[in-house]
Protein backbone atom coordinates (compact mmCIF):
# COMPACT_ATOMS: atom_id res chain seq x y z
CA UNK A 1 0.00 0.00 0.00
CA UNK A 2 2.93 1.92 1.13
CA UNK A 3 4.66 1.76 -2.43
CA UNK A 4 0.97 2.28 -4.22
CA UNK A 5 0.72 6.03 -2.71
CA UNK A 6 4.74 6.97 -3.59
CA UNK A 7 4.06 5.46 -7.18
CA UNK A 8 0.29 7.54 -7.52
CA UNK A 9 2.47 10.58 -6.05
CA UNK A 10 5.44 10.42 -8.48
CA UNK A 11 2.99 10.10 -11.19
CA UNK A 12 0.90 13.07 -10.35
CA UNK A 13 4.42 15.21 -9.97
CA UNK A 14 5.71 13.99 -13.02
CA UNK A 15 2.57 14.75 -14.60
CA UNK A 16 2.11 18.20 -13.63
CA UNK A 17 5.84 18.66 -14.52
CA UNK A 18 6.46 17.12 -17.28
CA UNK A 19 5.56 15.60 -21.06
CA UNK A 20 4.65 11.53 -20.56
CA UNK A 21 6.29 9.88 -23.15
CA UNK A 22 5.23 5.85 -22.15
CA UNK A 23 4.20 3.82 -19.48
CA UNK A 24 4.87 0.54 -19.77
CA UNK A 25 5.98 -2.14 -17.09
CA UNK A 26 9.24 -1.14 -16.89
CA UNK A 27 8.63 2.43 -15.43
CA UNK A 28 6.61 5.71 -17.09
CA UNK A 29 9.08 7.66 -19.28
CA UNK A 30 9.27 11.42 -19.44
CA UNK A 31 10.38 13.87 -22.17
CA UNK A 32 11.90 17.12 -21.10
CA UNK A 33 12.27 19.60 -23.61
CA UNK A 34 15.61 21.66 -24.64
CA UNK A 35 13.92 24.90 -23.46
CA UNK A 36 13.34 23.09 -20.20
CA UNK A 37 17.04 22.68 -20.01
CA UNK A 38 17.50 25.89 -21.26
CA UNK A 39 15.56 27.82 -18.49
CA UNK A 40 17.81 25.33 -15.59
CA UNK A 41 21.25 26.21 -17.31
CA UNK A 42 20.20 30.34 -17.16
CA UNK A 43 19.06 29.91 -13.48
CA UNK A 44 23.00 29.07 -12.70
CA UNK A 45 25.08 31.52 -15.40
CA UNK A 46 26.61 33.50 -16.17
CA UNK A 47 30.39 31.67 -14.66
CA UNK A 48 33.64 33.38 -14.29
CA UNK A 49 36.83 31.74 -13.74
CA UNK A 50 40.40 33.22 -13.53
CA UNK A 51 42.72 30.98 -15.48
CA UNK A 52 46.19 30.94 -16.06
CA UNK A 53 45.51 32.64 -19.59
CA UNK A 54 42.92 35.03 -18.25
CA UNK A 55 39.54 35.72 -17.40
CA UNK A 56 37.16 33.77 -18.87
CA UNK A 57 33.38 34.32 -18.53
CA UNK A 58 30.31 32.18 -19.57
CA UNK A 59 26.93 33.46 -20.08
CA UNK A 60 23.93 33.18 -22.00
CA UNK A 61 23.65 29.17 -22.05
CA UNK A 62 21.14 27.51 -24.36
CA UNK A 63 20.84 23.89 -24.72
CA UNK A 64 20.02 22.01 -27.98
CA UNK A 65 18.72 18.63 -28.43
CA UNK A 66 19.36 17.04 -31.91
CA UNK A 67 17.76 14.04 -34.01
CA UNK A 68 20.30 11.31 -34.39
CA UNK A 69 22.17 12.06 -31.18
CA UNK A 70 22.60 10.47 -28.32
CA UNK A 71 24.38 13.94 -26.33
CA UNK A 72 22.99 17.09 -25.07
CA UNK A 73 24.48 20.36 -26.85
CA UNK A 74 24.76 23.22 -24.36
CA UNK A 75 26.36 26.49 -25.99
CA UNK A 76 26.81 29.83 -24.31
CA UNK A 77 29.17 33.16 -24.90
CA UNK A 78 32.31 33.09 -24.28
CA UNK A 79 34.29 36.44 -22.85
CA UNK A 80 38.03 36.19 -22.31
CA UNK A 81 40.26 38.72 -21.32
CA UNK A 82 43.59 39.41 -19.98
CA UNK A 83 46.36 42.40 -19.42
CA UNK A 84 47.87 41.85 -22.87
CA UNK A 85 44.92 42.25 -25.17
CA UNK A 86 41.09 43.48 -24.69
CA UNK A 87 38.28 41.98 -24.34
CA UNK A 88 36.99 39.21 -27.15
CA UNK A 89 33.45 37.48 -27.37
CA UNK A 90 32.89 34.29 -28.89
CA UNK A 91 30.98 31.00 -28.56
CA UNK A 92 31.22 27.71 -27.75
CA UNK A 93 29.47 24.56 -28.00
CA UNK A 94 29.46 21.76 -25.71
CA UNK A 95 28.26 18.55 -25.90
CA UNK A 96 28.05 15.58 -23.31
CA UNK A 97 26.40 12.44 -22.08
CA UNK A 98 23.76 13.00 -19.98
CA UNK A 99 24.17 10.80 -16.29
CA UNK A 100 21.23 11.20 -13.03
CA UNK A 101 23.38 11.38 -9.71
CA UNK A 102 20.97 10.50 -7.20
CA UNK A 103 22.22 12.13 -4.37
CA UNK A 104 21.96 15.66 -6.06
CA UNK A 105 18.61 14.53 -7.70
CA UNK A 106 20.03 16.17 -11.06
CA UNK A 107 20.86 15.30 -14.70
CA UNK A 108 24.52 16.53 -15.64
CA UNK A 109 26.77 15.76 -18.94
CA UNK A 110 29.22 13.64 -18.84
CA UNK A 111 32.13 12.82 -21.40
CA UNK A 112 31.96 16.56 -22.32
CA UNK A 113 33.49 17.51 -25.55
CA UNK A 114 33.62 20.77 -27.42
CA UNK A 115 31.93 20.59 -30.73
CA UNK A 116 32.06 24.39 -31.77
CA UNK A 117 34.31 27.38 -31.07
CA UNK A 118 33.93 30.58 -32.52
CA UNK A 119 36.12 34.11 -31.23
CA UNK A 120 35.06 37.21 -32.58
CA UNK A 121 32.67 36.17 -35.43
CA UNK A 122 35.97 33.48 -36.23
CA UNK A 123 35.53 29.84 -36.25
CA UNK A 124 38.45 28.74 -34.88
CA UNK A 125 39.72 25.97 -37.28
CA UNK A 126 40.91 22.15 -35.95
CA UNK A 127 44.73 23.70 -35.38
CA UNK A 128 43.94 26.54 -33.61
CA UNK A 129 41.01 24.55 -32.03
CA UNK A 130 43.43 22.49 -30.27
CA UNK A 131 45.37 24.54 -27.95
CA UNK A 132 41.98 26.97 -26.99
CA UNK A 133 40.53 23.22 -26.15
CA UNK A 134 43.31 22.94 -23.98
CA UNK A 135 42.90 26.32 -22.21
CA UNK A 136 39.16 26.06 -21.77
CA UNK A 137 38.98 22.19 -21.43
CA UNK A 138 39.67 22.55 -17.26
CA UNK A 139 36.93 24.89 -17.14
CA UNK A 140 34.27 22.56 -19.28
CA UNK A 141 35.17 19.58 -17.12
CA UNK A 142 34.65 21.70 -13.68
CA UNK A 143 31.28 23.22 -14.54
CA UNK A 144 29.52 19.68 -15.89
CA UNK A 145 31.02 18.07 -12.65
CA UNK A 146 29.18 21.25 -10.70
CA UNK A 147 26.40 22.72 -12.86
CA UNK A 148 23.43 20.16 -13.60
CA UNK A 149 21.75 20.53 -17.20
CA UNK A 150 18.87 19.67 -15.27
CA UNK A 151 17.83 19.16 -11.45
CA UNK A 152 14.73 17.60 -10.80
CA UNK A 153 12.40 19.24 -7.74
CA UNK A 154 14.00 19.08 -4.50
CA UNK A 155 10.77 18.55 -2.76
CA UNK A 156 9.18 15.75 -4.56
CA UNK A 157 10.11 11.70 -4.50
CA UNK A 158 11.08 12.04 -8.08
CA UNK A 159 14.83 11.52 -8.12
CA UNK A 160 14.24 8.11 -6.03
CA UNK A 161 12.29 6.27 -8.56
CA UNK A 162 14.53 7.88 -11.65
CA UNK A 163 16.14 4.21 -13.58
CA UNK A 164 17.41 5.82 -16.75
CA UNK A 165 18.25 9.13 -18.56
CA UNK A 166 19.09 9.18 -22.52
CA UNK A 167 18.62 11.01 -25.34
CA UNK A 168 16.95 9.35 -28.19
CA UNK A 169 15.40 10.83 -31.33
CA UNK A 170 16.19 14.67 -29.70
CA UNK A 171 14.07 14.01 -26.71
CA UNK A 172 15.70 13.86 -23.03
CA UNK A 173 14.15 11.04 -21.55
CA UNK A 174 13.48 10.64 -17.76
CA UNK A 175 12.41 7.01 -17.27
CA UNK A 176 11.18 6.58 -13.50
CA UNK A 177 10.28 3.29 -11.58
CA UNK A 178 10.50 1.23 -9.03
Amino acid sequence: MKYFFSTLLVIIAITISGCIKDINPNGMTVAIPASKLTQSLQQQFPITQDTDYGKVTLKNPKAFLQKGSDRITAGTTVLFSNPLISQQQGSVYISGKPYFDAKSGAIYLTQPVIEKLNINGYKLGDFLKGSTSQMLNPIVDEIFHKIPIYKLNKNSIQGSFVKNVQVVDGSLLVTFGL
